[in-house]
């Protein structure tokens, strides 16, 4: 597991420090014999445009490993090496938002939703981190136009009429996303984006990819337990005045989410937060309550999710060392297995060939 979702490690690239020998000053020595005039070399002129591309071009970081991430030494891209990545590998959507992630600056965000005004990924990253309420709420919009088999995007506007006070639109949000089955944030995209990112600052292929999941943050994350609370809270009241017609529905939603965060998120924090919020609906529930998949029993849902959250204790422990002692052909099949089919797997994998 790469220690990277719930808070992102905030530490520099260490730098190698140079030495520099001190010479003494030997003025003494002009009077034992005379000074000797030595003729300076020869220096060829050279254009502006011989130097503009040393000035401009920021040196190739080839030294950068593996341990040396895992160790605590995450790395981060300067904009002249990101502005050298976008005119290499050209300005993409993808490219656009993996810089604005690894800058942590919205105007390439904004580049890539205007060069692409249907692209929902591009809309998601505005509706995500857009700086105002009105620029997140035209993003999203065009989000759940772009995508609305996504319910990604329905817990999002639940998310943000809840904020707003309009507890109406929140609930016809959150009814809509039990017609909506996809969960995803295209998260993915801005990895390999931010992947090629750091091959173009020179960094070697495997501690580009380890770098670019430590860069990654989940910005969904925040908004999607807030809402959950927020549901939780309208099925707590709705059971305090006995309205269990009312409450119905809010259970419902609340075990959908998350186990569409169980079954659909790519990382181990999706199944983490999925089990927390579908452990605060269940708890509640008659334990022989049908409510789990294939009809389980509230009971023995609770059940397989201590189970789950046991096994992801024992496989993420201690998996820092381990990926950085891989040998490098076993630590290739793991990253390219993580990003095939989820975080769980790969773990899961490793840990079957020990």
């Amino acid at each position: 597991m790469l220690p990277r979702r719930a808070a992102q490690i905030a530490v520099g690239l260490g730098l190698l420090a140079a030495g520099f020998w001190l010479v003494r000053d030997r003025s003494w020595e002009r009077f034992r014999k005379p000074p000797v005039t030595v003729a300076k070399p020869a220096i060829k002129p050279r254009s502006a445009a011989d130097l503009i591309p040393q000035l401009t071009a920021p040196p190739k970081r080839q030294v950068v490993t593996v341990k040396d991430i895992m160790a605590g030494k995450v790395p981060t891209l300067s904009p002249a090496e990101i502005d050298v990545f976008l005119r290499d590998q050209g300005r993409t959507v993808q490219n656009l938002l993996a810089a604005s992630r690894l800058l942590k600056d919205l105007k390439y965000a904004r580049e890539a939703a205007s060069l692409e005004p249907g692209n929902p990924l591009a809309r998601l990253e505005l509706a995500l981190r857009g700086e105002t309420t009105e620029e997140k709420g035209a993003a999203l919009a065009a989000f759940r136009k772009a995508a609305p088999d996504n319910s990604l995007g329905d817990y999002l506007a639940a998310h943000q009429a809840f904020e707003s006070g309009d507890t109406g639109a929140a609930g016809a949000a959150l009814i809509q996303s039990l017609d909506s089955p996809l969960f995803a944030d295209y998260s993915q995209q801005i990895v390999d984006g931010s992947e090629q990112a750091f091959l173009s600052a020179g960094y070697e292929p495997q501690a580009a990819s380890v770098a670019a999941m430590f860069s990654l943050t989940l910005e969904r994350s925040q908004a999607l337990m807030g809402m959950a609370d927020q549901l939780k809270g309208l099925q707590d009241e709705f059971i305090r005045t006995a309205d269990f017609d009312a409450a119905e529905p809010t259970v419902v939603i609340g075990l959908t989410l998350g186990q569409r965060l169980q079954e659909q998120g790519p990382y181990l924090i999706d199944q983490l937060m999925g089990m927390s919020i579908e452990r605060k609906f269940l708890q509640q529930l008659d334990p022989q309550t049908a409510a789990g998949p294939g009809g389980q029993t509230v009971a023995a849902r609770l059940e397989a999710i201590d189970s789950a959250y046991r096994e992801i204790r024992t496989l993420s422990g201690g998996f820092a060392e381990t990926i950085a002692t891989m040998d490098d052909a076993t630590r290739g099949q793991y990253l390219a297995k993580m990003k095939a089919e989820g975080e769980l797997a790969a773990l899961r994998w490793v840990a079957a060939r020990k």
